[in-house]
């Protein structure tokens, strides 16, 4: 099917830039007077198709009408495939939006979550919200702490929380948003993990080589934020970017030493190279932690690197410690109508201390992959991936760059 759509749209080069929501003005004076221009601008059923797939399905539900839609996601990297059911309703003159979802992966990962969210009060100055969330991740990879861990002590554990929140956004520009959160996670428990390949991690770490192995405590938390947005769209941008810096600290509430603070800084720009439709994108991500004395970081909320987000060429959470960095670069070139190739490339480290990040190695990848896309968002990525230890082949659906977190407990790059 996507064959005949090629046919019919690669013909001239066009089709291609009209394809993504937010170009230039250049470029859309440029498709105006090309030739058969009403051709090319009236979307088919396979257009329509991705469209509705990428902006009702995938990556949040829009203005999408009230009633049941599937959830594609809710899960962390190395989860597998998820769907569920899942069910909206606006409430108060359409203000706010209430909804609930659960799925479960092709892992036997779960959650069940719920929201309600006033997204554009006093002018789309103000979003607030509340939210509930329970997960069961049931075979999340765990290597050891440093960039020298053994791929061989691959094992896995299985984590379970329940998570309430409160956040607010203000944007005294479209472009700015200074944000805040706060929230009550407990339920915490680590336990066996159900993978049939690999040992699970009590059998191969104690607590001084897997910190908050044996207690894990309630925890409060709270989050501030300020992002700068200069995308011409959020889902699949083709120029601007997102630079964004936060602050969260974990409070201990049982008293366990576990109680640490950490800044997250995440920076992508976007912009054509070559031709209009040719787009570069650069990524950098750092997270520092910082620790009182007599308390630590639990091993499950370490900054991790590894797995579709932060080097493709290496597992899921393949190293972790205190601090973490990574930068990245992705080539995107047109090849079929809503289908990129993209080549890329990564770096990254981790350390004890931030001063130690860029000693020593770095741990390094490079690939080549597909995106497919609608015209405002990522639907599915297929990544064949090189680094130090092999070559990774990972299919997922969300973005490849410039990516949001939508978890607390575990740390997900």
């Amino acid at each position: 099917m996507l064959t005949v759509v090629c046919a019919t749209s690669a013909r001239p080069a066009l089709a291609q830039n009209t394809s993504v929501e937010g170009t230039s003005p250049t470029l859309a004076a440029t498709a105006e007077s090309a030739p058969r221009i009403d051709k090319i601008d009236k979307p088919g059923m396979f257009k329509r198709t991705f469209n509705w797939v990428g902006e009702k399905m995938i990556d949040g539900v829009g203005d999408a009408k009230d009633g049941l839609y599937p959830e594609l996601g809710g899960m962390i990297p190395g989860g597998g495939i998820a769907v569920g059911p899942g069910y909206r309703h606006h409430l108060f003159g359409n203000a706010a939006v209430a909804s609930a979802s659960a799925a479960i992966s092709s892992k036997r990962y779960s959650m069940m979550q719920s929201r309600i969210e006033w997204p554009s009060l006093f002018s789309n100055r103000l979003s607030i919200g509340a939210s509930g969330k329970y997960q069961d991740f049931t075979q999340i990879n765990y290597f050891g702490v440093g960039r020298d861990s053994d791929k061989s002590a691959w094992s896995d554990y299985r984590l379970k929380s329940v998570d309430f929140a409160g956040s607010a956004t203000v944007r005294p520009v479209y472009w700015l948003s200074i944000g805040s959160s706060g929230g009550y996670t407990r339920g915490v428990d680590i336990s066996r993990g159900l993978s049939s390949i690999h040992v699970s991690t009590e059998e191969l770490f104690q607590e001084n080589t897997a910190p908050g192995l044996t207690v894990q405590p309630r925890y409060g938390h709270a989050n501030v934020f300020v992002e700068a947005d200069t995308r011409n769209v959020q889902g699949y941008a083709t120029s601007g970017g997102i630079y964004r810096i936060g602050m969260t600290s974990f409070h201990d509430l049982d008293g366990s030493g576990q109680s640490f603070r950490r800044v997250d800084a995440d920076a992508a720009q976007y912009a054509p190279l070559l031709r209009r439709n040719w787009i570069l994108s650069l990524r950098g991500h750092v997270a520092l932690s910082q620790t009182a004395a007599g308390n630590a970081v639990p091993f499950y909320m370490m900054p991790t690197l590894g797995g579709r987000n932060t080097l493709p060429g290496y597992n899921d959470y393949r190293f972790r410690d205190r601090n973490a960095a990574s930068v990245g670069a992705e080539y995107r070139i047109p090849v079929f109508h809503m289908i990129d190739a993209a080549l890329f490339a990564d770096a990254g480290s981790v350390a004890p201390t931030a001063r130690g990040l860029w000693d020593g190695r770095l741990m390094r990848d490079y690939g080549v992959g597909l995106r497919v896309h609608s015209t405002t968002k990522s639907i599915a990525r297929l990544d064949v991936a090189r680094g130090r230890e092999g070559t990774r082949v990972s299919v997922s659906l969300t973005k490849s760059l410039g990516g949001s977190r939508n978890t607390v407990i575990p740390y997900v790059p």
